[in-house]
């Protein structure tokens, strides 16, 4: 799976440079060996987001593109619609991908992270399981699905990490809502495609099928080898 998500980063165009941050040195030898360049990162990082914190002492990017392993079916074109959020907008700190529900069942399902935005996709909050007494038709007109791909400024970074855990972030365990605790803003980046990322057994059923008969995943597939 890590090196499938490497291999997609790397179809984005113009080319990004990329890195894999890992606390495994056997990991890193398998990344490694199909050519990836490897950060070995501490193994008591709390979250992604910490990890990449230790990582851009080293690099000292501007902006971070955060791609984990578990996006098996992310698009190229959908990273590149990220960058570009970046590039055009100066006024935010943080870019999450955002794609609209699937259907009822997902709405008050607490393994899909979803959020409330504005009419510019600004995000209003973050949750797992809708509180809400609409309808669900009229939920699905301002709830959308947080996908697991987010870019944040090195500003930003520093700042989240140098605050102490914030009680919504942990209590709900959604990194993301410590962004908006401490009072920064996060701009939704809408992406038609609803994949699902590999959280359980059920995602790696879900992710076979379709990786077998979706055209566009199987000409990414394609592409990668």
């Amino acid at each position: 799976m890590i090196e499938h998500v490497w291999r997609r980063a790397r179809l984005v165009k113009p080319e990004i440079e990329i890195v894999i941050a890992t606390d495994s040195y056997k990991i890193a030898r398998i990344c490694e060996s199909f050519g990836a360049k490897v950060f070995i990162t501490s193994s008591a990082h709390p979250n992604g987001l910490s990890r990449v914190g230790e990582v851009a002492k080293m690099l000292k990017w501007d902006f971070y593109v955060v791609l984990q392993a578990d996006e098996i079916l992310i698009k190229p074109e959908n990273l590149e619609k990220l960058i570009i959020a970046v590039q055009k907008n100066k006024n935010y700190d943080f870019y999450n991908l955002i794609t609209k529900l699937d259907d009822g069942p997902e709405l008050n399902d607490i393994n899909v992270v979803k959020c409330l935005v504005r009419e510019n996709n600004s995000i209003i909050t973050i949750f797992r399981k809708s509180g809400s007494i609409s309808r669900q038709e009229i939920q699905f007109t301002f709830t959308r699905k947080i996908c697991g791909v987010y870019a944040i400024s090195k500003n930003a970074l520093n700042k989240t990490l140098s605050s102490s855990s914030k009680k919504i972030e942990t209590s709900e365990s959604i990194e993301q809502m410590k962004i908006i605790e401490i009072g920064l803003e996060i701009l939704g980046v809408p992406v038609k495609d609803n994949y699902p990322s590999v959280n359980t057994q059920k995602d790696v059923s879900k992710v076979l099928n379709i990786a077998k008969n979706d055209k566009k995943q199987k000409s990414i597939f394609a592409s990668t080898k």
